[in-house]
């Protein structure tokens, strides 16, 4: 199906989504929509294949957490020519192998073997590939690869269903380290010729395979690292081939901010430049940064591919005073494994943050005009500003003698003084607000925003408890025929409980709530 029909399949609580595989976003294509973008991406014609088939975990209540996914394709002649290996790991991140079965391990045919003798159909799928991402803790992402073996599941167009799989994770040196196997184990079932006790009873028997596989996979983690003393390898950042985590709502905010501000870069820029924007974010996967035509400017234009390859960069980015530094720090001066940018050109980065960029953002804030109280809390902002946290990989090894330090000015970043002029005044406040946010999490609660949502809460919650005490007791003084009362030792009159009921919105103001 090529008109999106296919987005959700199952019943509400056994479904599949399209938007939970492959590429991210784009949901509303379907399962065959979504596919054929991404065989087209990969160079592989739609009269090379001519439908597919999907073993995975379902949503089970909603619910899900799918290590691995398999697609078998099939051509025209019902053969498995291809399959796609989608692997998932625990941080949200997400890598697609696309196999063709031409490894040294599959049987080697010439073409005109293959035009003079029809190929039956494979009984079996074999393939190898080298490791490109980082799926456990124990296990490097650099060296070794996997070797995959696949039964196909329909040998014949009206045979049933068989399902059995076999990885093995290799090192280096052609070891085997881990097996793992997926197989059937009975004959399948169609959800729509169940009745309702089969449904109990499956019910009752699947749920804890999928609740259960995150915490099974802590449980082993634990035994691995405190019992067994296994070598812990930090997460590295995704390469550009892989798909990173779901971006925050506040990534997805600084994204916007970061298209609009190269746009800027690109309008004023001496010359013409065309960059491929790859944002990380789903709903918006691919921008396209352009020159407008001026007369007079040269026709020669400057291509350069900009690769997000994870939404930490976003909120990476703002705590950076200068655009180039966050460049070299985030891409072009950093080990491969902390790379959440990649740049094709980065030669023409100097034409493109050209030094008089700065003073031109200074001029355009200057056209804004604030008020005292948003002033100050822009102020508080930049005295806010901190480092990033440190890279997982460190270039060179820390020392308490030997620091580095940006020591140029920086009051307001570059990307601060861009939202502070006319381009950036329409997200103002949310910039603000969840800038400040990630300076304060980074500065006092160990970069979790989560910590500060919750401070903030228990904050307003407080406020508003306050004044809730405060008008009760006020209501009692005025039923007892008084004025003010006492409570708590404080002075309680219609002024002070008109105070304690205005703090809660006083707070959202002094942050730039309306």
């Amino acid at each position: 199906m090529s008109d999106g029909s296919d987005q959700i399949l199952g019943r509400w609580w056994l479904q599949v989504r399209a938007g939970d595989y492959l590429t991210r976003g784009q949901a509303d294509l379907g399962f065959y929509g979504k596919l054929k973008v991404f065989l087209r991406e990969k160079g592989v014609k739609d009269s090379d294949w001519s439908y597919a088939y999907l073993v995975t975990a379902p949503r089970f209540f909603g619910y899900s957490f799918n290590p691995a996914s398999f697609w078998y394709i099939y051509n025209r002649d019902h053969q498995l020519t291809r399959m796609i290996t989608e692997v998932n790991n625990t941080f949200g991140e997400r890598h697609l192998y696309l196999l063709d079965g031409s490894s040294p391990t599959s049987p080697v045919t010439t073409p005109a073997e293959e035009d003079l003798v029809p190929t039956p159909p494979k009984a079996t799928f074999a393939d190898y590939w080298t490791k490109e991402f980082h799926v456990s803790p124990f296990n490097s992402r650099k060296g070794g690869g996997y070797a995959q073996k696949a039964l196909n599941p329909f040998p014949s167009p009206t045979s049933s269903p068989a399902i059995e799989i076999t990885i093995t994770l290799k090192s280096t040196k052609d070891h085997a380290k881990i097996v793992a196997s997926l197989f059937s184990v009975a004959a399948a079932m169609k959800l729509d010729e169940l009745s309702w006790f089969s449904t109990l009873k499956f019910t009752a028997a699947w749920w804890p395979i999928g609740f259960l596989t995150f915490p099974r996979i802590l449980k082993e983690a634990f035994v691995l690292y405190f019992r067994k003393g296994l070598r812990v390898w930090f997460r590295p950042e995704v390469l550009a081939s892989s798909i990173g985590r779901l971006p925050s709502p506040t990534e997805s905010l600084l994204h916007k901010v970061f298209r609009d501000y190269l746009f800027y870069l690109v309008h004023f820029s001496d010359r013409p430049f065309r960059i491929n924007l790859e944002t990380a974010i789903p709903g918006n996967p691919t921008v396209i940064v352009a020159s407008t035509h001026r007369g007079g400017r040269e026709v020669n234009v400057k291509d350069m591919d900009i690769c997000v390859s994870t939404g930490a960069f976003y909120s990476r980015l703002v705590h950076y005073a200068h655009t180039s530094e966050a460049f070299d720090r985030e891409c072009l001066f950093t080990d491969e494994k902390n790379r959440t940018l990649w740049i094709s050109q980065p030669d023409l980065l100097p034409e493109l943050l050209r030094k008089t960029i700065p003073k031109d953002l200074k001029e355009q804030e200057q056209l804004v005009k604030r008020s005292y109280i948003d002033e100050l809390r822009w102020t508080v902002l930049s005295k806010l500003r901190c480092p990033p946290a440190d890279p997982a990989y460190p270039i060179s090894p820390k020392s308490a003698e030997f620091k580095v330090d940006d020591i140029r000015e920086h009051t307001f970043s570059e990307l601060d003084r861009f939202v502070r002029g006319p381009a950036g005044k329409s997200y103002a406040g949310p910039y603000r607000r969840a800038v400040t946010k990630l300076f304060l999490a980074q500065r006092y609660a160990l970069g979790f925003t989560e910590v500060i949502d919750l401070l903030d809460f228990c904050l307003r919650a407080m406020f508003c408890w306050l004044g809730a005490i405060m008008l009760c007791s006020y209501v009692q003084a005025g039923e007892q025929h008084y004025a003010s009362s006492v409570y708590g030792g404080v002075y309680n009159s219609w002024w002070t409980t008109a105070t304690a009921l205005s703090l809660c919105h006083m707070y959202g103001l002094a942050k730039g709530y309306k």
